[in-house]
């Protein structure tokens, strides 16, 4: 929360400086023009220390870049106190910090980083790695521990248990793992510290710790469909919806009230993302928070998934999920991507322990990346984990128009795959192709309207919408049956899915009515 601060805290250490040299100039006093810049100096630093960059971004960018801002303020304000213009001084250093740190600046890391998704550069060019901890490795026993620390004691490194809280160890062997943080100096030759982990023979394997990011989304204008369809329920902008018509919901709708279909629990859907506006006023009724830090959503990605995966339906306000009532499924977030839109492998591997042990019965993951070669061990380990402990893990193939084999997690064992549709049932532009997944499945996922933060609506695209559409069709089928696993739920889903104009590319899409059908 307190990091969310910053860009505002920092305006306002700038205008107690103009504010001192106004009272220096009335021959007033300056008692609280200190204590003023003295409380933004310290909750700057505090505030600056709690953003999400790295250390290196901090000292190197940032507090560079806020010095110089500091020293101009300071120059203006002495320089032009007595005169009128000192006035619009302050005006304007109020107004142009406003943007530069609230508007302009998250801006430009979010078009970068989508730049940097976008280029077509090798796949190794392509992926950064985390800066607290470059490297994660398996240790074969952790007595060799200090093996591994006297062989790269030269290096000045530090290891450090990456997964140290987990509950139940006997899940998956992530009790293992550790991360590797290398110097900065060093880490142009990461090739040097693998070597040195193998030749310890100590580890069974080493993977870099990479970033993900999220691929770029589409907002694009949504037409309201040409023959209004009547599902029972009264959000207004339902007929807005072309996935509804495309998946048949309003017979599924009908099946649930004809036959009073119940609930056996109330399933909980675990958004990992970007965090979710759980106060949005259709989200709110589903919602259910984990920790406060993750109920704010800077980005709009994951309230836009929340709200494919579990809007309140029939509530007279915005969209309509597959759940027609609130006794089906709970939705939450766990925020594993930054207010930037990208999070490093062991903080999404964090967040699918931590909706696992939360008790999460389907993890929705709308996000991943290139694979680097074949690290997907991390991953798989804490899939496994999450399907040991009751859940299901979704993930979206991706935004390349290539092969999700690979995108990872998407080509991970254990995932249900989710390919993107536009409204012809083509496979979306950009989508990429599920033909070697185990598990591959199709979703709409062209011009979605759902929720995004302040109570608003918007239309994006990618298989990143695809993916919470399945999500809270697992949801609806969970609750019916609290015992359904991955396996026999993607054997449902596929067998009950609807043909595509490519289905060999897509996978089948999903059928709701039939799915719930078939759940036993």
């Amino acid at each position: 929360m307190l990091a969310t601060l910053y860009p505002f805290v920092f305006i306002g250490l700038l205008l107690s400086i103009v504010w001192m040299f106004y009272k220096i100039f009335k021959d007033q006093s300056t008692f609280l023009p200190n204590i003023s810049f003295l409380g933004a100096s310290v909750m700057y630093a505090i505030t600056l220390f709690l953003t999400d960059f790295s250390f290196y971004y901090k000292l190197l960018t940032m507090l560079p870049r806020d010095l110089i801002a500091f020293v101009v303020v300071f120059l203006l304000a002495n320089n032009l106190k007595s005169t009128r213009a000192f006035y619009f001084t302050a005006v304007g250093i109020g107004f142009a910090g406003y943007l530069l740190y609230s508007n302009f600046v998250p801006n430009a890391f979010e078009n970068y980083f989508n730049s940097q998704n976008n280029q077509e550069s090798s796949q190794a060019e392509s992926l950064d790695l985390a800066s607290d901890g470059e490297l994660m490795f398996d240790i074969k026993n952790e007595n060799l521990l200090n093996l591994i620390q006297n062989a790269l004691e030269v290096y000045d490194v530090t290891i450090t248990k990456a997964f140290p809280n987990l509950v139940h160890e006997e899940y998956s062997e992530l009790e293992d793992y550790y991360l590797l943080d290398i110097p900065n100096k060093d880490q142009a030759n990461l090739k040097k510290f693998i070597d040195a982990l193998y030749a310890t023979n100590a580890v069974d394997w080493v993977e870099e710790n990479e970033i993900v990011r999220l691929s770029p989304i589409e907002s694009q204008p949504t037409d309201a469909l040409r023959k209004p369809i009547d599902y029972g329920i009264n959000d207004p902008n339902v007929d807005q919806m072309w996935g509804f018509e495309k998946m048949q919901v309003d017979e599924y709708f009908k099946y649930l009230r004809k036959n009073n279909i119940q609930a056996r629990k109330k399933a909980k859907i675990a958004i990992l993302d970007t965090g979710v506006e759980g106060l949005h006023e259709d989200l709110k009724g589903n919602y259910v928070s984990t920790k406060e830090q993750y109920d704010i959503d800077k980005q709009t990605h994951g309230t836009h998934c929340a709200g494919i995966a579990a809007s309140v339906s029939n509530n007279a306000l915005g969209v309509a999920s597959l759940a027609l009532n609130n006794n089906f499924v709970q939705v939450t977030s766990i925020k594993v991507l930054s207010d930037y839109g990208w999070g490093t492998q062991d903080d999404i591997i964090r967040g699918i322990l931590e909706a696992a042990d939360g008790g999460a019965d389907v993890i929705s993951m709308s996000l991943g990346g290139p694979a680097r070669g074949s690290a997907r061990t991390a991953y798989e380990e804490a899939i496994k984990y999450a399907n040991r402990a009751g859940a299901i893990v979704v993930v979206a193939a991706g935004n390349s128009n290539k092969n999700a084999k690979d995108y990872i997690p998407a080509s991970c064992k254990g995932v249900i795959t989710v390919s993107a549709l536009d409204n012809t049932l083509a496979r979306a532009k950009f989508s990429n192709t599920v033909e070697d997944m185990k598990m591959g499945i199709a979703a709409p996922g062209v011009d979605i309207l759902s929720t995004v933060p302040g109570n608003k609506y918007a239309a994006y695209s990618g298989t990143s919408m695809a993916t919470p559409y399945v999500a809270g069709l697992l949801g609806i089928m969970k609750s019916l049956n609290p015992d359904l696993n991955t396996e026999k739920a993607y054997q449902i889903l596929s067998s009950t899915g609807m043909d595509t104009q490519d289905t060999r590319l897509t996978g089948k899409m999903i059928h709701p009515l039939k799915a719930v059908q078939a759940v036993k």
